[in-house]
């Protein structure tokens, strides 16, 4: 059994950093309230922290174990509160927030017992405090910037085995690094205070090496599944190209054979017979080719497009130069407008029939670029996180791949995509360098 006492992290440590921890893990979340709600929120809670870890610390030891369980589960109900996650995603960054704040204290106490044992000048309150002040900044901003990295992955799809993957490795690796404080005279456990703090800090290092290795893992399986998706999504844009392709090419021709019918009804000359005429002419102008772009895949992309707007109650004007798409595939060309119309048409879903809806595309080249910009009318606000659109679809798993593979075609030819609300306008602009 170790001779000496071994001194533990001041419970005010600990609530600061559980807190700071659950900061850092959220700060690329999307939030659940306003600015103001939420710094109340954070506010309240490093209190509540802090209040908790002085309660725990005058308990009896055999409430330890419980007092960690419902730490953890107050890092889980911080995170839930304060974003948009839902409870299962919350508690999986609940728990790596603990890992995170085990690690970062551990390291903070072993370096500062090591020092206050060997340096007196570290052996008085206020070294203490400028110390823990100065380990806990650089430690915490190097998490932020791994948090950084980690906020352009998905986060949003946890599954139950993500969850309970998470829980076993944070309870392995929290279990080992304290069991020199549970028991001394096990093969893990150390001798003294210094060997004890190497190796809980080391083990739980450990585990947030693991941690994060699994999330990469799971943000990389992600990361193939959606571009897996956005190809099929693109071989099915095109496979319907080609069926609209026959169905039009079908229509123009029944077009063509009704305006010579429409003609010897209205030869007849009674007032029936030419009101029937109107309507039937009506009706079938709507089908009517009037997409000359100098693309026919673009014609005919507009002309079923055009076909859904007219269905729809919106206004639908082009101006483009076909010609300027050489050098895209036909493929590309499909899935590029095909999308981008598909969206502007899917914008205006909810829109009382009075309002206006109104599309315009635009398609030219200009100093060597390729220019493609899709403007329609726009109520509301843009929903993104980290750049990226936010599909306002319940599904976020089989939604929201419109505008990623506008930017995977474009990226294909060296382009960059931009968009933007102002004055009621929601504004897709594409541009690609034209090549010969």
């Amino acid at each position: 059994m170790p001779d000496t006492v071994i001194p533990d992290i001041p419970r005010i440590y600990t609530a600061l950093s559980e807190w700071l921890a659950c900061f850092v893990v959220i700060a690329f979340s999307i939030k659940r309230f306003s600015k103001v709600q939420t710094a109340v929120l954070y506010i309240s809670s490093i209190v509540v922290f802090v209040v908790f870890h002085i309660i725990a610390g005058i308990l009896p030891l055999g409430f330890w174990v419980p007092c960690m369980v419902f730490a953890v589960a107050l890092m889980c109900l911080f995170v839930w509160l304060t974003t948009k996650h839902n409870f299962k995603t919350a508690c999986y960054l609940g728990v790596q927030a603990f890992i995170v704040a085990e690690f970062i204290s551990s390291v903070e106490w072993w370096l500062y017992y090591f020092f206050a044992t060997n340096f007196k000048a570290f052996a008085s309150a206020s070294a203490n405090i400028i110390f823990a002040v100065i380990v806990y900044s650089a430690l915490y901003a190097v998490m932020f910037f791994i948090e950084r990295h980690f906020s352009r992955k998905h986060i949003n799809s946890v599954s139950t085995k993500d969850l309970l993957t998470a829980i076993i490795i944070v309870v392995t690796a929290f279990l080992i690094s304290n069991i020199s404080f549970m028991r001394w005279n096990t093969p893990l456990s150390g001798k003294d205070a210094l060997e004890i703090f190497y190796i809980r800090t080391l083990v739980d290092l450990c585990g947030l090496l693991v941690l994060y290795g699994n999330r990469e893992q799971k943000n990389a399986n992600s990361a193939e599944m959606e571009l897996m998706q956005i190809k099929i999504l693109l071989d099915r844009q095109y496979e319907q190209y080609c069926l609209t392709q026959n169905a039009i090419d079908s229509v123009n021709r029944r077009y063509h054979d009704l305006k010579h019918q429409v003609a010897l009804i209205r030869e007849q000359g009674s007032e029936a017979a030419e009101k029937l005429v109107n309507e039937i002419e009506n009706e079938i102008k709507t089908y009517e080719v009037v997409f000359k772009t100098g693309s026919n895949i673009l014609d005919t992309i507009l002309m079923s497009k055009s076909i859904l707007c007219v269905q729809n109650g919106i206004t639908f004007t082009c101006v483009a130069d076909g010609t300027a798409l050489h050098f895209i595939s036909d493929a590309d060309i499909c899935s590029l407008f095909g999308n981008a119309l598909d969206n502007a048409i899917e914008s205006f879903e909810g829109i009382n029939d009075g309002e206006a809806k109104l599309i315009k595309l635009a398609v030219f080249k200009n100093n060597g670029l390729l220019i493609i910009r899709c403007e329609n009318t726009f109520k509301g606000k843009l929903k993104t996180f980290n750049g990226e659109l936010i599909t306002t679809k319940s599904d976020k798993t089989s939604h929201g791949f419109g505008v990623k593979s506008i930017k995977t075609i474009a990226a294909k030819y060296d382009g960059t995509v931009s968009y933007n609300v102002e004055d009621g306008t929601f504004t897709l602009c594409v541009v690609i360098p034209v090549k010969i």
